[in-house]
């Protein structure tokens, strides 16, 4: 069984644009627990906690959870990528990467890792 650490684009100047990626990153985490492995979703798991912090903004809530996260990232053994527009610009997602890289761990982006996951009676996710 294979640990996990699924990291996606998350903020956005436009909510609804948030919420997609929220989507997309609980399908995939669906389709790599469907496929027998572990996987931390960070957005997952993030997306309705951050909706309970009024007043806060996007830096500050970032940085409540950078500790949160390593906890999780210290626990799996790669990192995939949710690679939608503007994962490439994400600055959690570079710490994320530059985590798992120092500790010689996997990193892939999902379209290249994709075709590794079979879920059972469940079109492929891309």
């Amino acid at each position: 069984m294979r640990k996990i650490f699924l990291a996606c684009p998350y903020s956005h100047a436009d909510p609804a644009v948030t919420h997609e990626r929220f989507l997309a990153s609980n399908e995939v985490a669906g389709y790599i627990v469907e496929s027998g492995h572990a996987v931390f979703s960070q957005v997952s798991m993030s997306h309705p906690v951050n909706l309970t912090f009024t007043g806060k903004d996007t830096t500050a809530i970032g940085t409540m959870w950078g500790p949160v996260d390593r906890v999780f990232m210290d626990a799996m053994e790669e990192l995939i990528i949710l690679d939608l527009p503007g994962w490439d610009q994400s600055s959690g997602i570079r710490r994320e990467i530059e985590f798992f890289e120092s500790r010689d761990r996997r990193v892939s982006l999902w379209s290249e890792a994709s075709a590794e996951f079979v879920a059972p009676e469940r079109s492929a996710v891309r």
